[in-house]
């Protein structure tokens, strides 16, 4: 069997035909996501491919050697240069970004409005339809976001917002608009911040420090607006004991719902309702991987791994809370479990999460091959054979629960796709194909916008 070259092109998520600018854009971006310091282990052993892709594409005769490897054809009517490559149908796009891919095959949805940010890597996307349009935020691995408004075809001018630096600037790594669009709330590990979505204003900072946060999706928060018009943010933590020298790692055995209203002091916090999974003095091993708060801000969704009574593997446990839960004679508000439900070996799932607005529907990937999507009412599943899921795979479920969009990027030849399936029909409905690597995605309706790993924003709709 003849050996196949690594295929450099879409290594740096670039076209066949790209020149030197493009290919050099490509890298530095790439670099800035798979950098060591930020991506760890992983980031080096990808940083390693990075660099030897640009190595070889950047330099011309190197490059001219490897055309023709990879072609396995040497056209010598151009004097042994190799033979030259069919293109892709073009979509969009103008200036520096001229040339670059963007196409789908048929189905449900169409290429929308391209929204060039400048924000370099989005690590963070979030939308909503509002009255004035489709309002959409972005976060960079930065700290910093852009808000635009999409009307039709018209996109505004960007709005600015940016994390508070006194909290050591991170990555955005998720952000969650108010059901009209006026808040906005994003977080990394290290702190939460909420903004007024109009202006860009930072209106609140909360430190998450003293939290044990393993995982941006180990917490979640919810911004809205009551029937007064009072601006109020509740957060899904984890649970911090009153008793100091306590273990931090208490912590992921229960969920503090917290509020606080924009219009207090920075310090004022509601009292905490405690959604306890386990008791904190019990020893045996349970750890919250997971939090979902939906957006009414009335319902916790946990996925947890414990050691259960005749298991001998660790367990995966899926809860649904009701947060506003009142006892037979009325009284004071408190947590309860409507549903809990046995998902399987703990060491089977594993990010990416994707969950719908009402926390209803819940994904996640099963052994790595598959994606199982959970309906936290009737405790009933289904199953997505995806195919193999990298670290750097994305979900997103639109909001009416047909469709998943899966962005695998676990190979070479899936880099900047997307599959739509039917979660109905378990089909796949259609395939959009990108020039750059899908950073994150969000479902709006059933518009789908998706964030490339150059910054580029684009709408199917």
């Amino acid at each position: 069997m003849k050996d196949t070259p690594e295929n450099y092109y879409t290594i740096l998520g670039v076209p066949l035909d790209a020149n030197n600018d493009t290919i050099k854009r490509a890298y530095r971006q790439l670099a800035r996501r798979f950098h060591p310091d930020l991506a760890g282990e992983q980031g080096a052993v990808e940083m390693k491919r990075i660099n030897r892709a640009y190595a070889v594409l950047s330099d011309a005769k190197k490059r001219h050697s490897y055309d023709t490897l990879l072609d396995g054809v040497v056209d010598l009517r151009r004097h042994g240069a190799a033979r030259p490559r069919p293109q892709r149908p073009v979509t969009g796009g103008d200036g520096e970004f001229a040339g670059l891919t963007t196409f789908s095959t048929r189905g449900p949805l169409q290429a929308g409005p391209v929204i060039q940010s400048q924000l370099g890597v989005i690590s963070a996307l979030t939308s909503i339809r509002t009255v004035q349009g489709l309002l959409i935020a972005a976060g960079s691995l930065d700290g910093k976001g852009m808000l635009w408004q999409v009307v039709k075809d018209s996109v505004s001018a960007a709005t600015g917002f940016a994390s508070d630096p006194a909290l050591t600037v991170e990555s955005l790594r998720e952000l969650r608009l108010s059901q009209a669009g006026s808040l906005l709330t994003g977080w990394g590990r290290l702190g939460l911040h909420v903004w007024d979505a109009l202006s860009g204003t930072r209106l609140w900072s909360y430190s998450l420090l003293d939290r044990a946060v393993s995982a941006h999706y180990s917490l979640d928060a919810t911004p809205y607006v009551l029937a007064d018009g009072k601006q109020r943010l509740r957060m899904a933590l984890p649970h911090l004991a009153e008793d100091v020298p306590a273990p931090r790692a208490r912590g992921v055995r229960g969920t503090d719902i917290i509020s606080h209203d924009m219009d207090t002091a920075q310090e004022n916090l509601f009292d905490p309702l405690l959604c306890s999974e386990t008791g904190t003095e019990n020893r045996q091993f349970w750890a919250i991987r997971m939090r979902v708060l939906a957006q009414d801000a009335r319902t916790l969704v946990t996925l947890s791994c414990a050691q259960i009574p005749q298991e001998q593997q660790q367990m995966t446990i899926l809860r649904r809370w009701d947060l506003a839960a009142k006892g037979r004679l009325g009284g004071k508000t408190h947590t309860q479990i409507t549903t809990s439900i046995l998902v399987g070996q703990c060491a089977d799932c594993a990010p990416p999460y994707a969950a719908t607005a009402d926390a209803r529907l819940l994904a996640f990937v099963n052994a790595g091959t598959s994606i199982h999507l959970y309906d936290t009412f009737s405790g009933t599943y289904s199953e997505i054979p995806s195919g193999t899921m990298g670290g750097s795979s994305r979900l997103a479920i639109s909001p009416d629960a047909q469709w998943l969009a899966v962005a695998r990027e676990d190979s070479e030849i899936n880099e900047g796709v997307i599959d739509l399936w039917s979660i109905a029909t378990g089909q796949i409905v259609q395939k959009f194909y990108h020039p750059w690597q899908i950073s994150a995605l969000h479902f709006v309706d059933r518009q789908l916008v998706v964030a490339l790993t150059d910054g580029t924003i684009q709408l199917w709709r």
